[in-house]
């Protein structure tokens, strides 16, 4: 402690007489915080200090008296802080609440109660602003706090005097649980009661039980069993809750809400030694909550309500965009006009629209680069701890002991700077990704990856350190067994500690949030109380649960512009106000009554959420306290959300329509950018000719890719560039063709011949294909693993059975044939171009002649055959490799539907397959015949090659369909080139 008053001593002299903040840690943990005047210590509210050390006049020995005794209870400091300087300081606590009209209580010695913990904060914060202005030194701690946490002290009061007996109080982490155990113990006594969401389901519960509890309805002795029993969900729910409630009673457990009732059960003299309290900006109080004052509280009063008229001005937008860009430039404009004014803006409950927020008022102060910790705005919602990156990527990192993974979740670990992964960015680990995307599932089996992660090989380099860490999880043999919550906690510090995480380097959030994940394993021990040994995938789901209920919620000194909740506005004092989104639609919300209590019984105790009415009285009376406490109050609406137009709430009557210009999509600094910039074109559509004394190995893609856009042949077999592989959920649309070839293959080899086909009855047919299907799907299953169901693949035979029948159907329509190869390999050499081939199928007719065929899931044209550039060249090879045997070329296209042939030949082997050549010809490519066409058809494919070798690599796609699924867009940068080369590019 003597070290770190040394540290304090030395930032205090640099920083002076500025205004300054300064923060130290230690062990990885923020224990100071603050700026040079003003500092109060201040711990849990369970071992708070009685005293307010002022330290506003002094330097390093008053420092390190405040330190001395404090030490003994002190473990984190939290510091409040000023604003602006020393000379003729105002500050933003005083601006935001009026103290003097909670003097004359104070006095007395009243302890002040708030309905949230940042009217609180604000109101203790002025206090002790006020105390250090007078100049005293130390000074009592003002009993100020929210209702919630005063009846939760008076009840630990009552249980350390021995007036209440001791339980154990659950947080609401493991009440929910509790509830989950008793539905799915429910679920598995009957089969008429069905949950597609059973975490609902339990949140539901205990808002029920809270509702029923806070308005005082007696059902405990089974009075309103005869009410519950008239609804399905409520009788459920009757039956849930004595489970509960006997759960609770057997473990000695209780809720906060049973807390708050045990108070009632005090005798009168307890309240002796309890001050009066006062009631600040507390609103209408729920039944339970007022017995328990008026029981335990020699008297009650409310403090007066500030008496503000505020200015009241509408201001219509277009959609929630613009409306959200129209504040944070309004905030912008009215700090700069007045840097010392007050400026509150309250936001809905959802999570995008403020992280859109406060992506634009960054945009607009310029907070989104370097200065990025300069924001001027104070956020009092934080946002889920399980969506910050730092714990996001534990998470992830945590979830990889679990059978199955995503492809997106390993690649943000590989980009993730809390782990050691030192070759995550290199070549191998990029080779490593590009092979795990163009696997095409976006599931993943465990295995799978370690597989990938330590076999990827790259000249001399094999594996990457992600693989060695997924091989050391595999073979934790503990991971594999059962154990309790506080058990788990230690293993995955062993787990997280293997890959390195948090890193180093954090900064200021990333240290809260540290902070706030240690706070969250602490939770999680807690539920040893209600669980019994969990598996490991049960016991991470619950963590996972346990971080998307806890908040990240930044600790910031207080700024001009505040941006908060509906609920947590209420009692601020502002300048100005703006409230977001006052919608008809929200404004006042619809009623949603809670589904496991009766209605009647909801309406009856006026809960909340029960009628239209209470939503209105609830909304009319939250805007009322804005106006009361403020100078000017805004309130905006969007004309349409989600595309179905709104109007503006019937609250705003008495508001006055103020129009505000609508603002550019983009800013106006990006704007003069691009206009000041200058675009210079260069013809860049050579590469350097490959050297002629290489062959050059490839495929009929690389030919097709030439003939479709030379510079998409350039790119992906020079430069070995192509877009990252897609993945989804179920089977892509090459998987599926995959299949249809395995089973094709197998067909045809049972087959064998147009004779062998016609053989066939119906059950034979329906037999062979069954066995066709069957091979098909278990190679295919092999290669997705488990992550594709039963019924999916049931659902995918089925499909394939149905097509492979209309396909058939095609084939008897046809004469003689038999099939002489399948899956054949051909090669074909053009100049130095060497290409290998593989032919679907090759029939041979009775006259020796050989039809090529191309099984196609996709619409075939023959136009694709014609021209210079050709668009689908593959076939065109097949018949120049084979020129003399060949007799027709044809697709054979394999739709639902719209089965059929689709080619040229000089016989018509089948319907389809057409042999006047004159017509299907484009013009520069008019021949006599058949042998002549192909010979033409060697002809441009050898000037295609020719192409190729020579380097011609133009941006020059053969028809904007061509652009479609090509993906190096970011590469040609074509979108750009096109409005300056011309409507041909």
């Amino acid at each position: 402690m003597n070290d770190l008053a040394t540290s304090c001593q030395s930032a205090l002299h640099i920083l002076g007489h500025r205004q300054g903040r300064f923060q130290f840690r230690r062990r990885n943990q923020y224990v100071l915080r603050g700026d040079v005047d003003i500092v109060y210590f201040d711990v849990a509210h369970w071992c708070l200090p009685d005293k307010v050390i002022s330290l506003a006049e002094s330097r390093a020995n008053r420092y390190r008296e405040a330190l001395r005794e404090g030490a003994h209870f002190i473990a984190v400091f939290v510091l409040c802080v000023g604003t602006q300087t020393r000379a003729g300081r105002k500050y933003l606590s005083d601006r935001l609440y009026d103290i003097a009209l909670l003097e004359p209580f104070i006095a007395r010695g009243c302890t002040l109660i708030t309905p949230n913990q940042r009217l609180a904060r604000r109101i203790r914060t002025e206090w002790d602003r006020q105390q250090a202005e007078q100049g005293n030194l130390t000074w009592p701690r003002l009993p100020v706090y929210p209702l919630a946490s005063w009846l939760l002290d008076r009840w630990q009061q009552a249980v350390a005097s021995g007036e209440l007996p001791p339980q154990l109080l659950l947080e609401s982490g493991p009440i929910l649980q509790v509830w989950r155990h008793v539905i799915k113990e429910s679920a598995a006594r009957t089969d008429s009661y069905h949950l597609l969401r059973a975490d609902d389901a339990a949140e539901l519960a205990e808002q029920a039980r809270q509702n029923l509890c806070l308005w005082r309805v007696e059902w405990r002795q089974g009075a309103l069993r005869e009410e519950f029993e008239q609804e399905t969900d409520s009788r459920i729910y009757w039956s849930w809750l004595e489970a509960f409630e006997q759960t609770l009673r057997d473990s000695g457990q209780v809720t906060a809400t049973d807390c708050a009732e045990a108070l009632l059960t005090l005798p009168e003299k307890a309240r002796e030694s309890v001050a009066p309290v006062v009631l600040v900006e507390c609103g209408e109080l729920t039944p339970l909550h007022r017995a328990v004052l008026e029981h335990t509280c020699p008297s009650i009063e409310s403090a007066p309500l500030p008496s503000r008229r505020a200015e009241r001005l509408l201001h219509e937008f277009r959609d929630r965009r613009e409306e959200l860009q129209a504040v944070s430039h309004w905030a912008v404009q009215r700090v700069r006009q007045d840097p010392h004014q007050t400026i509150g803006i309250v936001t809905g409950d959802s999570a995008s629209e403020q992280v859109a927020l406060e992506y634009l008022l960054r945009r607009e102060f310029g907070c989104l680069g370097d200065n990025y910790d300069a924001l001027p705005v104070n956020f009092s919602s934080g946002i889920p701890l399980s969506q910050t990156p730092l714990v996001r990527d534990a998470l992830a990192v945590l979830s990889l002991a679990l059978r199955h993974t995503n492809v997106g979740q390993v690649s943000r670990l590989l980009k993730s700077r809390f782990l050691d992964l030192p070759d995550a960015g290199g070549s191998l680990a990029q080779l490593f990704l590009a092979r795990l995307y163009d696997l095409g599932r976006e599931q993943l089996d465990v295995s799978e990856l370690r597989f990938h992660a330590c076999e990827t090989r790259l000249a001399e380099h094999r594996g990457l350190r992600l693989g060695e860490n997924l091989l050391a999880m595999y073979r934790m043999a503990e991971l594999k067994q059962p154990a309790l919550p506080s058990v788990w906690v230690s293993r995955y510090r062993t787990i997280l500690g293997l890959w390195g995480w948090p890193g180093k380097g954090l900064d200021s959030l990333e240290y809260q949030q540290m902070e706030s994940w240690g706070r969250i394993l602490d939770t999680f021990r807690g539920f040893d109380a209600v669980c019994g040994p969990l598996a490991y995938s049960d016991a991470l789901s619950l963590l996972r649960d346990t971080c998307l209920r806890g908040v990240s919620h930044p600790q910031t000194v207080d700024a001009g512009v505040q941006v908060l909740g509906p609920l947590e506005a209420a009692g601020l004092s502002f300048d100005h106000l703006w409230v977001i989104g006052v919608q008809a639609s929200a404004w006042p919300a619809a009623a949603r009554p809670n589904p496991f209590l009766p209605i009647r019984l909801q309406v009856r105790h006026a809960m909340p959420r029960a009628t239209a009415e209470h939503e209105w009285e609830f909304a009319r009376g939250r805007m009322a306290q804005y106006l009361r406490s403020c100078s000017t109050v805004h309130a905006s609406y969007s004309a349409f959300v989600d595309g179905v137009a709104d109007r503006a709430s019937p609250l705003l009557q008495e508001f006055a329509d103020t129009p505000i210009e609508a603002l550019p999509a983009v800013t106006g600094g990006w704007l003069a950018a691009q206009q000041r910039g200058r675009l210079t074109c260069e013809d860049d559509s050579h590469a350097p000719p490959l050297d002629p004394m290489v062959v050059v190995r490839g495929g009929s893609s690389l030919l097709e890719a030439q003939s479709n856009c030379p510079f998409s042949a350039f790119a992906r077999q020079r430069l070995s560039a192509a877009p990252i592989g897609t993945s989804s959920i179920g089977l892509s649309a090459a998987d599926r063709g995959t299949l249809l070839h395995e089973a094709l293959y197998v067909l045809w080899g049972e087959l064998e011949d147009h004779q062998g086909l016609a053989a066939l009855h119906a059950a034979a047919q329906d037999a062979a294909i069954s066995r066709a299907v069957e091979a098909a799907v278990r190679g295919g299953r092999r290669k997705m693993g488990p992550a594709l169901s039963e019924s999916f693949w049931a659902l995918e035979s089925e499909r394939m059975a149905t097509l492979l029948q209309e396909w058939l159907a095609i084939e008897r329509q046809r004469g003689a044939f038999k099939v002489a190869a399948r899956e054949h390999l051909l090669e074909l050499k053009l100049d130095r171009l060497q290409l290998k081939l593989r032919v679907d199928r090759i029939d041979e007719l009775p006259d020796g002649g050989r039809v090529i065929i191309d099984y196609k899931s996709s619409k075939s044209k023959i136009s694709d055959w014609m021209g210079e550039r050709p668009a689908r060249p593959q076939l065109l090879l097949y018949g120049v490799a084979e020129p003399e045997s060949t007799a027709a070329l044809s697709f054979a296209q394999l739709r639902p539907g719209e089965c059929r042939y689709v080619g040229l030949g000089r016989v018509e082997a089948a319907k389809g397959i057409k042999t006047d050549l004159g017509a299907a010809q484009k013009a520069g490519m008019l021949v006599e015949n058949w042998e002549e066409l192909n010979a033409r058809w060697r002809e441009i494919l050898a000037a295609l090659a020719d192409d190729f070798l020579s380097g011609n690599a133009a941006v020059d796609p053969l028809s904007a369909s061509t652009c479609t699924w090509c993906g190096l867009q970011p590469l040609c940068r074509i979108e750009r080139a096109a409005p300056v080369l011309g409507e041909g590019v």
